[in-house]
């Protein structure tokens, strides 16, 4: 079978958190947007087999985004970090962060599309997290070298029928023959 290079993928991507008004939308980004979905198993054994696992089964699937976000605003720090609050006041704005210790990560959530920027048009291509809440640490270098990077982690979380990630169109719809 001949390989079809057509169909590798490489590229940047852009991410949106959030729909309409509150939409948050991250296009600059140093270090790439990176997808992941990890699986965990336990494997079952039995005295009588020994060591010789005998079944395995999945305890638990989750899919993240890690998005290393360049553009300094203080504006949206608030909009994607619990405990963060934005102040605004005649002579500008500050952002009040927070321990935000005991706070529900989970009331957060929103939905989130990772769009391939050479195919931002093209659902077929998008990776979409229906119901994922932000976690976000900053690290904000003061230096020749390095940029300050807002470091943001978009947890899935089920939605009502289990799902945690769509890789494709998520408006395809299945039809009978």
């Amino acid at each position: 079978m001949a390989s079809n290079v057509k169909k590798i993928e490489l590229g940047p991507a852009i991410v949106e958190y959030g729909d309409a008004a509150d939409k948050v939308l991250f296009e600059t980004t140093i270090g790439g947007v990176v997808l992941t979905v990890e699986t965990s198993y336990r494997e079952q054994k039995i005295d009588q087999k020994g060591e010789t696992v005998v079944s395995k089964r999945i305890t638990g699937r989750n899919a993240k985004v890690t998005v290393p976000f360049a553009e300094y605003e203080l504006s949206t720090i608030p909009k994607i970090m619990v405990g963060a609050e934005l102040v605004k006041g005649a002579a500008g704005e500050k952002v009040l962060i927070k321990t935000g210790v005991g706070q529900d990560l989970i009331t957060k959530v929103k939905k989130v599309v990772i769009k391939p920027v050479a195919a931002k048009d093209d659902p077929s291509k998008w990776a979409t997290l229906p119901l994922a809440y932000p976690e976000t640490d900053l690290q904000y270098n003061y230096d020749n070298d390095k940029e300050r990077i807002t470091n943001i982690t978009l947890s899935s979380t089920p939605d009502d029928a289990d799902i945690i990630l769509i890789l494709g169109d998520e408006k395809v719809t299945a039809t009978t023959p």
